[in-house]
């Protein structure tokens, strides 16, 4: 994982220096490779980081009310703006609240979305969220071509990878394996489902134990 943006940015660099006559769209073209893949090695550096954290048992998880709705609309929109994806979210109204950090809770959820887009390919990609009897569980699901049920637990192994929609393993391998080490810190577990409609698309859940707010918090 390491390798692939490495060698990809040493070319563009090497053609950029090899060939000083190139024309702007071509030199434009190097440069954005560069840019994508220094990008993509810092994403990796990144979940490696948090990875080691979590085995660590050094992440400190907040014990705080943590408004469940307002973390999943978050997620997305921080999506939306760092690459330019769209979510279809469908929230209830007065979803009950979660006791834990809302940082964690927005980076899982980012991660989940982020993962249904790599691996969906150009179809839907929605969350949900609702109450389920004393948990809050979210759901994120995409209709592209799904996961074999002998890879629903090894998706969230540490670089395990499943080829997506081009037949390309995307990522680095660590997203999901993130949110099930901040899922748990949380005291919360996430699972795989799929095929969700006609013999294809995913749906990644989360569960979290609810917590009902005490008279006037958060009013």
């Amino acid at each position: 994982d390491l390798r692939t943006p490495l060698t990809s940015t040493t070319g563009a660099v090497t053609s950029l220096r090899q060939l000083p006559d190139l024309a702007e769209d071509q030199r434009q073209d190097l440069l954005l490779a560069i840019e994508v893949e220094a990008a993509r090695l810092s994403r990796f550096v990144a979940n490696l980081l948090d990875m080691t954290r979590i085995e660590s048992g050094a992440i400190k998880v907040r014990r705080d009310w943590v408004d469940v709705a307002d973390a999943i609309r978050s997620a997305a929109e921080r999506l939306q703006k760092s690459q330019g994806h769209s979510t279809r979210v469908h929230l209830p109204p007065n979803l009950r609240f979660v006791r834990g950090d809302q940082d964690l809770l927005v980076q899982v959820v980012y991660n989940l979305l982020d993962n249904a887009h790599k691996y969906g390919g150009d179809g839907v990609v929605s969350v949900d969220a609702r109450d389920d009897g004393s948990d809050v569980v979210i759901s994120v699901t995409d209709d592209g071509p799904g996961i074999a049920t002998e890879d629903l637990e090894r998706v969230f192994e540490k670089f395990f990878h499943t080829a997506g929609v081009d037949g390309r393993k995307p990522g680095t391998g660590l997203g999901l394996s993130i949110c099930r080490g901040l899922v748990a810190a949380m005291g919360g577990t996430i699972k795989a489902e799929s095929p969700v409609q006609r013999r294809c698309g995913t749906r990644l859940v989360v569960r979290l134990p609810a917590a009902d707010l005490p008279p006037g918090v958060g009013q």
